[in-house]
């Protein structure tokens, strides 16, 4: 496990909310793995808990939430999530949570 990450979200409430989410997790540690990129059910916790790893929010656009949070994965999900091909990203996320 990395011990940072950052992640692409359209509402950080949502993913704020104290309840598993899926999302795609971009691992930022030097080396061989760096931007390696995983799907996951996870809660994310802001303040940043102990022990956990570091999670960068980032808007659609790229801006980087300046507070950090942390991650605590619950379930590595497929390489790959079911979805039209150059379809919208989020709405396989989206169908991924449920």
């Amino acid at each position: 496990m990395a011990d940072e990450y950052e992640t692409f979200v359209r509402d950080t409430t949502r993913v704020l909310s104290g309840h598993d989410c899926v999302l795609t997790l971009r691992d930022l540690t030097e080396g061989r793995s760096k931007y390696r990129g995983i799907n996951v059910r996870a809660v994310v916790s802001r303040p940043p808990r102990a022990g956990e790893p570091i999670l960068w929010i980032r808007s659609v656009v790229g801006l980087k939430d300046p507070e950090p949070c942390s991650v605590r994965i619950v379930e590595e999900l497929p390489e790959t999530l079911l979805g039209a091909p150059y379809s919208d990203y989020f709405t396989a996320l989206e169908r991924a949570h449920r």
